[in-house]
């Protein structure tokens, strides 16, 4: 029977000469075998594919499940690689074409063999959220039961074992865009020393079966090896889509019982808060939103909320404010925090700035308010 001559045979020598061997590095002048060393300990980090589709998601990492099965893989596909740090070695069995970079080798230009250690560096996913320290619950005007929710899950998130089975483990925010839910859960996390994980629902969902499954797995088991830790899924209505829409989207099963089995999976005692904010509610699945211990509205501010907001942003414009904040609140109804921001108080700035005026007057802010149609907000049903 023949082999096939493009799988690595393990040997018992300690060195191997690879076939068809895929490691980049630049060519270099040939040694003997005999003046390389051989290496002790190898430390790998995953990279990825050399490149992929525009639109195509990013690969959402790796996870050992065995650490000596790991070594022992490496091992047999990269025997007899003369290895330095920083070069690339690319998987040929599981993984086609997956890279790893050498993070570490010991001792350096050495050559892999049936003893060398080999692992893999522990990463933290790149779904974790940077937090601006600057951001505090102080910056969240109005919602104060949920202000107070949120303070008890801070001093859970400072001793997670003082709670017992009793831990705040879930809360969602659900309302309109712009009405808070996102900033609220930033202040949680710039406010605890905990680190968070965001959760975009574009990239959960994947592109082929199994994709979902597998990433939400990884988004919670980085959580819980960092906690104490929030997992905070932004959109949920995104990836909790009711069962009901499966013939819609072919993944929602999927990625809904992944969802609900990392809930279950992640106990009171975990050290883990999940945060999830949807701007309808309606169209997350039932049994998903039962898993979460509260749920809380964010509406939109009313009048006293809405200058109290005016105040708070306009003391951060590069130029004086001297319109009448007052009548502001009074004439902006339905507009959210996000709108009186970016919709009333900046186009005034960006007006001031054009007109070279010196400071923001009732005239530029009228302008401004003139143009602004009444805000369209649609129901988010089907």
């Amino acid at each position: 029977m023949e082999t096939n001559s493009k799988l690595t045979k393990r040997k018992d020598s300690a060195i191997d000469t690879p076939s068809a061997s895929r490691e980049t590095t630049k060519p270099s002048a040939r040694k003997s075998v005999t003046d390389v060393p051989t290496a002790r300990l190898v430390v790998l980090k995953d990279v990825g594919y050399p490149f992929r589709l525009k639109g195509d998601p990013k690969p959402s990492g790796l996870t050992v499940d065995n650490e000596d099965l790991f070594a022992d893989y490496a091992r047999e596909q990269w025997m007899g690689s003369i290895v330095k740090s920083g070069m690339y070695l690319f998987d040929r069995y599981i993984i086609p074409d997956y890279a790893f970079q050498v993070d570490k080798v010991e001792p350096e230009n050495s050559i892999i063999s049936k003893n060398t250690r080999i692992t893999l560096r522990p990463t933290i996913e790149s779904t974790t959220m940077p937090v601006s320290k600057l951001v505090s619950l102080d910056n969240v005007v109005g919602h104060e039961k949920v202000k107070k929710k949120c303070r008890l899950i801070l001093k859970y998130l400072d001793d997670p074992q003082s709670f017992g089975e009793w831990a705040p483990r879930a809360v969602l925010f659900h309302g309109p865009p712009g009405t808070g839910k996102t900033l609220t859960a930033r202040a949680v996390a710039s406010q605890a020393n905990a680190q968070i994980f965001l959760a975009k629902a574009s990239d959960l969902i994947g592109v082929h079966v199994g994709d979902g499954g597998r990433r939400i797995s990884t988004l919670f088991d980085n959580a819980r090896k960092n906690s104490p830790s929030i997992v905070f899924i932004d959109e949920l209505d995104a990836i909790g889509l009711a069962r009901s829409f499966q013939s819609i989207r072919g993944d929602v099963s999927e990625v809904v019982t992944a969802l609900l089995g990392e809930f279950d999976q992640t106990g009171e005692q975990s050290g883990v808060v999940i945060i999830g904010a949807t701007n309808a509610l309606s169209l997350i699945d039932p049994a998903l939103r039962n898993r979460f211990d509260t749920v809380f509205a964010f509406t939109l501010p009313n009048v006293k909320e809405r200058l109290e907001i005016l105040k708070m942003y306009s003391k951060r414009l590069p130029i004086t404010m001297n319109a009448d904040l007052r009548r502001i609140a009074e004439v902006s109804e339905g507009l959210s925090g996000r709108d009186l921001r970016d919709r009333v108080l900046k186009e005034a700035l960006h007006h001031a700035i054009s007109e070279g005026s010196a400071t923001i007057t009732d005239e530029i802010v009228n302008q401004v308010l003139g143009a602004l149609k009444k805000q369209h907000r649609p129901i988010y049903t089907i």
